[in-house]
């Protein structure tokens, strides 16, 4: 990080949509003369900001055998947008049945890693890139989903948002350097805990939003 940045959070004065590309490394910055005070974490609860707000998101890895699909719901049109994309459910997909094993005699399926430079995952403009960035308007809720297909069938198994305490596991802030504010989540969409067969690990889509300063802001006029 550079020392001379002291705040994730940027100042400008006109969005310029041509100039948006050049944001560089995660990030957040506000689109507006007054910087984004209001919300220095993304949570559970629905993502509101009082100015309009880019903040780039990055995924790291993906595991399980579901196929999945990480994005942003905008609550006052219900418009989904897509953030990241699994192409295949992992990285050594092959189209076979996934081997599971039994340890103690109970049925229990590994998890397969999925990444961007093994084929698996696509961000939401269709590139093979671990990074996408997402423009929240003023004033208007959002909230994560993840919607997820049998790896076999491709139906429907899960469609699951961010604002249920038992779908996502969000730590970290979007100050907080590299690491961010990482948003995990668990595919199964289950209400109990740990049950024969399934592992409840909230590491099937694993996210970091923010991070990296953004000064000076690389959409200032």
């Amino acid at each position: 990080m550079n020392p001379s940045n002291q705040s994730i959070l940027a100042v400008s004065k006109l969005f310029h949509p041509g100039i948006v590309a050049s944001l560089s490394a995660i990030g957040v910055c506000s689109i507006l003369a007054v910087l984004v005070q209001g919300q220095e974490a993304l949570t559970n609860n629905a993502v509101q900001f009082s100015e309009d707000t880019i903040i780039e998101f990055e995924v790291t890895e993906t595991n399980g055998f579901l196929q999945s699909t990480f994005g942003v719901i905008n609550t006052k049109t219900g418009k989904k947008t897509p953030l990241f994309v699994e192409t295949k459910p992992f990285d050594a997909w092959t189209g076979q049945p996934a081997v599971a094993r039994q340890p103690g005699g109970q049925r229990i399926y590994d998890d397969y890693r999925g990444t961007v430079a093994g084929g698996s995952i696509v961000n939401g403009e269709r590139q093979a890139s671990p990074l996408i960035k997402f423009r929240f308007d003023a004033n208007t809720p959002y909230v994560f989903y993840l919607d997820s297909v049998n790896s076999y069938t491709k139906k429907i198994r899960t469609q699951l948002v961010s604002t249920n305490l038992n779908n996502t596991r969000f730590s970290g802030n979007l100050e907080a350097g590299e690491s961010g504010n990482p948003i995990n989540w668990e595919d199964t969409g289950l209400i109990t805990p740990v049950v024969v067969g399934n592992d409840r690990d909230y590491n099937d889509f694993k996210i970091i939003a923010g991070g990296f300063v953004l000064e000076p802001c690389p959409i200032r006029r």
